[in-house]
């Protein structure tokens, strides 16, 4: 039998077409899907976890501050950024399902169209950041030398927003369409630029001066310019699958209504949880040692997030694969995207969480060497929030279906109501009213992802998620 070339190329490439994706073994499609955006999810981990080592590592006190700084503001920026991104997240099921339904040119149009929304949306924002940086971190109950320090990155930070967006979101936008390899490239390239930059311009290497935290935000924002700029070379210059034309990057009102109808739940959804995140924040600042609590949480939040690397890349390739079989009329093939998806995610992260556990000692020390109440602070949150992890895991799969399918506003209430009908009132239960501290918090994080899957359940036998939102559909490519 004689193999087609172009067939050969794409096996070579590993961008998955639109007939693997919609007929490949659901387990395997997952996971060759998944794991180029497994990958670029631990390399955008990266981003912030190369910042806190090296910060780690800067005498003691000013690592300390340091360091809760950093994981301090970014609650703040996900809160700004969540907008923006909420709408192009709730562009995946459009160009998924158009691309399902073998409408190229209507899934072209509408990535010109998200574009064009996010950049103007995220732009917007990082102004607003950038100016009101300091007067936000302090409304939140920073104080002192932490309010100075996480105002100098915030603000930095923010003036790079729009860029991050064109990574973040334009490699969402082409992930729908089945090619998650040329974003991983894009951020492999874009981490080691902050890779290489972040000891430089933080220490002050080769010439340049000290810049500690100022330095740490400065490495982030170049890697993520050039890494946008190359991005929308290659889309503009048509060297990508989808292929919008320019008149295709000019607002159109039925288009963006469109879009907003999807999207802006999914905003709603992301600033809902970001907000969420800042009130955790501020209760961890209302605790009597705030940096030790907050530096706490950073560290070990962050060990936890590497777990995530692989539930954003399976939730993703999820995502994908669900838009494209509802686009397609395959119903059974939804079904059995979703049940296996369910069954992988829990196990996976319950073995993970086990290993996370036995080896939590030497894993917070590696982040963090020098700071003995910070190191028992990170271990003792992992033990208990990590119980929660394998039901956050359901839950994840929970709303990717809601997401995949276009169904955003149900996926909202399911985000909104982990985080403002569970975490916060148990955080402030059990850490403020009880007297718990920090402890509180951590049994209020393990909870809320447990109760919250059960929540998401209610959703999945409802089946909403099992019906798409495009219409009329032209013949298949």
């Amino acid at each position: 039998m004689v193999t087609h070339p172009e067939n050969q190329s794409k096996r070579r490439s590993l961008r998955l077409s639109r007939e693997e994706i919609l007929n490949g073994g659901v387990i395997k499609t997952m996971f060759l899907l998944g794991w180029p955006m497994m990958v670029s999810s631990l390399l955008q981990t990266l981003y912030n976890l190369t910042d806190m080592f090296w910060l780690g590592r800067l005498p003691t006190e000013e690592a300390r501050i340091a360091v809760a700084a950093i994981n301090f503001t970014w609650p703040v920026i996900f809160f700004f950024i969540s907008f923006a991104g909420g709408l192009g997240r709730g562009g995946i099921p459009i160009i998924s399902q158009y691309i399902g339904a073998g409408d190229k040119e209507k899934a072209n149009h509408y990535t010109g169209q998200i574009f064009s929304v996010v950049l103007i949306i995220s732009s917007i924002m990082a102004t607003f950041g950038f100016i009101f940086a300091y007067p936000i971190f302090e409304l939140i109950g920073a104080k002192g030398e932490l309010l100075e320090t996480a105002a100098t990155y915030g603000s930095i930070i923010f003036l790079g927003l729009p860029f991050m967006f064109v990574v973040m979101g334009g490699g969402s936008v082409i992930s729908a369409e089945g090619d998650t390899v040329t974003p991983l490239i894009i951020s492999s390239v874009s981490v080691l630029i902050n890779m290489i930059l972040d000891p430089i311009l933080i220490f002050g290497l080769f010439g340049f001066p000290k810049m500690g935290v100022f330095g740490a935000a400065t490495a982030t924002v170049i890697a993520r310019v050039i890494a946008a700029i190359w991005l929308l070379y290659l889309l503009l210059r048509g060297k990508l699958r989808l292929k919008p034309k320019w008149k295709d990057f000019k607002p159109r009102w039925e288009s963006v209504k469109f879009i907003l109808r999807v999207g802006l739940p999914s905003s709603a959804s992301m600033s809902a949880m970001a907000f969420g995140f800042v009130i955790i924040q501020s209760i961890l600042a209302q605790l009597p040692d705030q940096v030790l609590a907050i530096a706490s949480y950073g560290v070990g939040n962050r060990i936890v997030n590497m777990m995530f690397v692989i539930v954003n890349g399976l939730a993703a390739s999820l995502t994908i694969m669900l838009g494209q079989a509802l686009g397609a009329d395959d119903i059974k093939r939804s079904v059995e995207i979703a049940q296996k998806g369910m069954f992988l995610m829990f196990y996976m992260l319950l073995a993970a969480s086990g290993l996370i556990y036995i080896f939590r000692d030497p894993i917070v020390r590696f982040f963090i060497p020098n700071n003995p109440e910070v190191i028992q602070g990170a271990k003792t949150f992992l033990s208990i929030v990590l119980i929660g992890i394998p039901y956050f895991g359901l839950f994840r799969v929970e709303s990717s279906l809601l997401t995949g399918s276009g169904h955003t506003f149900q996926g909202m209430i399911l985000s909104t109501a982990r985080l403002w009908l569970l975490r916060i009132p148990l955080a402030i239960y059990f850490a403020l009213i009880m007297g718990m501290d920090a402890i509180g918090v951590w049994f209020a994080m393990a909870i809320s992802n447990m109760v919250s899957a059960g929540i998401g359940g209610i959703f999945y036998f409802k089946g909403d998620w099992k019906k798409k939102i495009i219409k009329k559909p032209k013949p298949k490519i």
